[in-house]
């Protein structure tokens, strides 16, 4: 890391926009789907497919585009993904049917893999101590801001229907974003591992087939009821995880350079980082599409008041994120444990505050949503931090790939599980009661998260990424 270019304020800039976007792109879509469905008579499962051809390439493709980083170059592949994002949302504002856009949206998905993981890799790369803590604060601060400004804007796009664009708008926003940050680039140190490692096509192939089969079994499972189609899918992911970690473990033992190491996973914090991010993220990605359900659907909000609605969480999110220092500084590793109770106590208010009239809803909820919001902030910047401080610098692509492959996984699975539990339950109780059911659950998921954070202070004294080495090389130096 020593001869590594330092990562300035203005190259941050550019990475945390990205990292913006890539929330951006999955919120905004959301909003935008029943209008879609609307103008091109798109049926259930392909409304379902709209939000899987994103969520399920991009996943798939992230693990490898952090490997190309590392070896051509981060700088490069993180500006080819942000041009091929911009020009994928470019043509699908002008989509004529629901297949071209499924295609569109699906190669943004892959343009979107090849960028994100550059971020927190470059990161790890270019910034230590004090500065990295500083940075991934940004990073996560941007991240709550692309979820709240894809609901706000693409609602207010919808609402304003500028020239009649509608939904295609929405993809335009997202292009001028991706278009303008590849512009920028320029103030990104271009960094890249100091050894080539070889590309692991079978691993790859592998990885790619059981997510791609997971990610779209559980998101068209969830939405049609869970027909055999979902299941077999389910079952074709679950044999390809098995062969690919079989791969991945012989090539390793023949002393060559698997997509995903194992030995990585034999390191604790890893393990239980990614336990946690499963957690953490399936929660999250389900309590935002639960609060879309029930104020849209269920208390007829409009688009743009149900994001409005969501403003002040996404306010205390990016502001609690961006004193993640101070408060590290006072809590230390306990900030994950205490975030994530927080979290319970908040998201049991929330509950409590859903038996509001309709008529005050919107405000009854606002302290537990603004308490939810900045415990999770909380939660958020310490745990990509432990994931970054348990990977070896020298594949530094793989922190990226790994946070977001989990992220990606996770927000499938809530809004398979959690999603379709408050659907089921909102065919026997009034909506906001199955809201405040479901959110009993999402409490039970926040403490399991504070009981992992616990234990992982209580074995390393709480992983960070304070000083720029990596939690696994003093684990090895151990044996």
């Amino acid at each position: 890391m020593t001869s590594a270019p330092r990562l300035t304020r203005r190259g941050l800039a550019v990475l945390g926009t990205a990292y913006f976007l890539t929330t951006f792109l999955f919120a905004s879509a959301n909003v935008a789907v029943p209008e879609v469905a609307r103008r091109l008579s798109a049926s259930p499962a392909q409304q379902t497919l709209i939000l899987a051809a994103f969520s399920a390439t991009f996943a798939t493709a992230l693990i490898l585009f952090g490997r190309l980083g590392d070896n051509r170059g981060r700088r490069r592949i993180f500006v080819a993904g942000l041009l091929a994002v911009g020009i994928a949302s470019v043509a699908a504002g002008f989509a004529p049917d629901i297949t071209s856009l499924l295609v569109l949206r699906a190669v943004q998905g892959v343009g979107a893999a090849a960028f994100t993981p550059q971020v927190l890799s470059t990161v790890q790369a270019t910034a230590a101590g004090d500065a990295r803590r500083r940075a991934i604060a940004v990073i996560a601060a941007t991240a709550g801001l692309g979820f709240c400004g894809g609901q706000v804007l693409g609602g207010a796009l919808l609402a304003w229907d500028p020239a009649g664009l509608g939904w295609r708008a929405v993809w335009w926003s997202a292009a001028g974003i991706a278009l303008v940050t590849a512009a920028a680039a320029g103030a990104v140190p271009a960094t890249r591992a100091e050894r080539r490692l070889p590309l692991d096509y079978r691993g790859t192939a592998l990885l790619t087939v059981s997510l791609l089969a997971l990610l779209v079994g559980l998101s068209l499972g969830g939405a049609l009821g869970w027909p055999a189609g979902s299941w077999t899918l389910l079952a074709v992911a679950a044999a390809a995880a098995i062969a690919f970690w079989s791969t991945q473990r012989r090539v390793e033992a023949a002393g060559g350079a698997p997509m995903l190491p194992p030995s990585v996973f034999a390191h604790r914090p890893i393990r239980l980082g990614l336990l946690m991010a499963l957690l953490f993220f399936s929660g999250y990605g389900a309590l935002i599409f639960e609060f879309a359900l029930l104020s849209e659907h269920a208390l007829g909000m409009s688009p743009v008041a149900s994001g409005l609605a969501l403003v002040p969480y996404g306010i205390a999110f990016v502001t609690v994120s961006l004193a993640q220092s101070t408060i590290q500084g006072r809590l230390g590793a306990q900030a994950m444990p205490v975030g994530a109770a927080l979290n319970a106590v908040g998201l049991l208010l929330l509950a409590a505050s859903c038996l509001a009239a309709p008529s005050i809803w919107a405000w009854a909820v606002q302290p537990a949503l603004i308490l939810v919001g900045a415990a999770q902030a909380m939660q958020f910047g310490p745990l990509v931090a432990t994931i970054m401080g348990a990977v070896p610098d020298r594949i530094a692509g793989l922190t990226g790939g790994l946070v977001a492959t989990a992220q990606q996984a996770a927000l499938a699975l809530g809004v398979a599980t959690l999603g379709t539990g408050f659907t089921a339950l909102s065919g026997h109780l009034a909506a906001q009661n199955a809201f405040a059911v479901i959110l009993v659950v999402h409490a039970a998921l926040a403490l399991a998260f504070a009981v992992c954070a616990w234990s992982l202070h209580a074995h390393t004294g709480g992983p960070s990424a304070d000083d720029g080495r990596t939690v696994a090389e003093p684990v090895r130096s151990r044996r």
